[in-house]
């Protein structure tokens, strides 16, 4: 196992061994279940992303039922491409090359301008292939997730897709109750481990007052926040205010900013825009106004600072400010700010970024390339951890803030298209439905949800209708 990774083990063998067989076991059964029609496409993706805290380590973090569900599609769907049964539409293709003709940009920059990348090792090879992996590995399984959803979009519908992330919501409350009593009761890190909890996240001195960050069986409790956050406006169209009440209370526990932030979101992009009004000036209207409220709080730092200093004891204060203040507060160990327009960004991972490409703003046109974060110089990086795996040449910085992600990778163009043609929406597609899919592109931005807004783009651009596209009916 490469280092960078093996602080994400457990010590007690055969709970690892447990948790890395389970990725493939999940999948296997979700796809038995998904190919004997017992549950959709949706379904099954929806429940291997809520069982990512299970992963083969041995191999990497991304390892997950996710990946094996997505690349078992992707070889289903490049048999039916080959085999003539599969038509691509010329939005998608241009997707589709997006990346190959970004590095085709990065590579004639690095040749003919300036190369501002390292190489640990000296595997310059690494970083023309590097790119050639993140496609296979992650690119390319989303489009064939994609075009599966297509495929089957008049058995699909919103509503269905809502109710199974109701369902979810409840199964995974129910696992984090478990959690938390197993906990507090019986003080097992390896018991906790077994049942999903990472031993990071039981830390008594970083992880509130309850001495440890529920995730239920998701990748990370940030994660399974922005699951949760994703919901609650389900619960209250339903007017199952109870439920929502749960699901926020649940998102308290798992002290991640990234709730906070989502459902802020939700509250202005839901209660301050006309259900009539375009879906993507919701998005940027949204986005305006939370980095409006988000410069005011900085402006007013050192007065939330001073206050939490004096009340940082009680349970209150820990709960709602301690991960914010951490965020806020570089002082004299950081040495420099972490805020950009009011956002205090993740010192191990946005911010590097971040000032890499103010160093190298050409690099904003075209990105640095699909998955080449690796290859960032290891001095852009705080912690000695990161700093060492950077130099090693392990691991790479798979950003939260994904509409940056794409920026960063994809470059400003890549964007762009990003942006217009996940934020479509189709004839007939209710005000709910088309606010629900602003509210997501909105939460992208700060929450790694990739597949949720894939899923929920696709259902608000067909919304059941035809594709209406000559070669495709010629196909059938």
């Amino acid at each position: 196992m490469e280092v960078g990774y093996s602080d994400l083990q457990s010590s007690n063998l055969f709970v690892e061994c447990f948790r890395e067989s389970m990725p493939l076991v999940i999948a296997a059964i979700l796809l038995y279940l998904y190919y004997n029609k017992r549950i959709s496409i949706i379904d099954t993706l929806l429940y291997a992303f809520a069982s990512e805290a299970y992963t083969i380590l041995v191999i990497g973090p991304t390892f997950t039922a996710t990946f094996f569900v997505g690349i078992f599609i992707l070889v289903e769907q490049a048999h039916r491409f080959f085999t003539g049964k599969q038509y691509i539409r010329k939005e998608y293709f241009f997707l589709l090359i997006l990346p190959l003709l970004s590095n085709i940009v990065v590579f004639l920059i690095t040749q003919f301008y300036k190369d501002p990348f390292s190489y640990p090792g000296g595997r310059l090879y690494a970083f023309y292939t590097k790119p050639i992996y993140f496609y296979l590995k992650t690119y390319l399984p989303f489009f064939a997730i994609g075009a599966r959803i297509v495929q089957e979009r008049e058995e699909l519908s919103f509503e269905k897709f809502a109710g199974s992330m109701k369902k979810i919501a409840f199964i995974s409350c129910g696992i984090a109750f478990i959690q938390i009593a197993v906990q507090l009761i019986f003080h097992n890190v390896q018991l906790s481990e077994f049942l999903g909890l990472q031993s990071r996240y039981l830390l008594q001195e970083i992880n509130g007052p309850l001495g440890l960050r529920v995730q239920a069986l998701f990748g990370e409790p940030k994660v399974f926040s922005a699951f949760l956050s994703l919901t609650i406006p389900l619960f209250i169209k339903d007017r199952n205010y109870k439920a929502a009440t749960l699901m926020f209370i649940m998102g308290v526990l798992t002290s991640s900013q990234t709730f906070w932030i989502n459902i802020l979101a939700g509250g202005l992009l839901f209660l301050c825009f006309p259900k009539l009004m375009p879906v993507r000036l919701k998005i940027i209207g949204t986005l305006a106004m939370i980095v409006g409220i988000f410069l005011m709080i900085t402006a007013s730092k050192e007065y939330i600072l001073k206050q939490y200093m004096a009340n940082r004891n009680q349970p209150i204060y820990r709960l709602l400010l301690e991960r914010s203040a951490y965020r806020y507060d570089y002082g004299e160990v950081w040495g420099k700010s972490n805020i950009i327009l009011g956002i205090p960004l993740q010192r191990d991972m946005e911010l590097p970024v971040v000032d890499f490409l103010r160093d190298e703003p050409y690099l904003l046109i075209s990105g640095y390339g699909a998955g080449n974060s690796t290859f960032i110089p290891a001095g852009y990086f705080f912690g000695q951890a990161t700093y060492q795996n950077l130099v090693a040449g392990v691991g790479g910085h798979n950003l939260n803030m994904r509409w940056f992600f794409i920026l960063a990778e994809f470059g400003a163009v890549s964007l762009v298209f990003f942006f217009l043609i996940l934020t479509r929406t189709g004839k007939g597609t209710s005000p709910f439905q088309r606010s629900y899919l602003g509210y997501v592109a909105v939460c992208f931005f700060f929450s790694q949800i990739d597949l949720f807004l894939i899923i929920v783009a696709l259902l608000c651009a067909y919304n059941n209708g035809p594709i209406n596209e000559k070669r495709h009916e010629q196909s059938k």
